[in-house]
């Protein structure tokens, strides 16, 4: 497996670089979005993990690039995640809010890996989710937590997940920027469900 790392603090680079090699993951890094874009031009990755403060450019032209060639990946950012930056950095298929312990920046690129290698679609209302594409049949853009919530909402599952208001308010911007009626509310004693907006 090859993973692009970019971020500008070269200590914590070399760090995530050597915790990913242990693994045996091949790891380009870079420190800038001028060396992210030459490697991304010229190399296939299997996943990115990409610095939202990555200098001499901003990480959301990496993110456009990354999607548009369909490897996925995992945005770190500087604070809380917000609903806002869920949608102002769509593309990026799973955030990770600093600060996180290293084991946990593994456990989410092995998931988002694991999603990436799916054949399964994801029905909710009247959308379809290509998981493995993190993306509805109308280009919409899902991320990793998003599809783990609504897997679980329709399974009637339990879930954990961190900062989990941002992402049910992310979710329901979307699916009404789609025209669809289907939302995410949460319903007294019975948790979170998915029902008509109507309802």
């Amino acid at each position: 497996m090859r993973i692009l790392l970019a971020a500008p603090d070269r200590d914590l680079l070399m760090t995530y670089k050597r915790l990913f090699e242990l693994d045996s993951y091949t790891v380009t890094a870079v420190f800038d979005v001028p060396q992210a874009a030459v490697h991304i031009g010229e190399q296939r990755f299997d996943l990115a993990i990409v610095d939202r403060s990555l200098p001499r450019g901003g990480s959301k032209e990496i993110l456009k690039r990354l999607n548009e060639k369909e490897i996925p990946s995992v945005l770190l950012i500087e604070h809380k995640i917000t609903p806002n930056d869920l949608l102002e950095y769509s593309a990026a298929s799973s955030y990770i809010s600093y600060p996180f312990f290293p084991y946990e920046l593994k456990e989410r690129a092995a998931e988002v890996l694991e999603k990436a290698g799916s054949k399964e679609t994801l029905s909710v209302g009247e959308s379809e989710i290509n998981v493995s594409k993190f993306r509805s049949s109308d280009g919409t853009r899902f991320t990793n937590e998003e599809i783990n919530i609504l897997r679980a909402i329709k399974n009637g599952d339990k879930f954990d997940v961190r900062h989990i208001s941002s992402y049910i308010n992310a979710l329901n911007n979307k699916f009404e920027r789609m025209k669809k009626k289907t939302r995410v509310k949460y319903v007294l004693n019975e948790g979170y469900r998915l029902v008509n907006e109507n309802e």
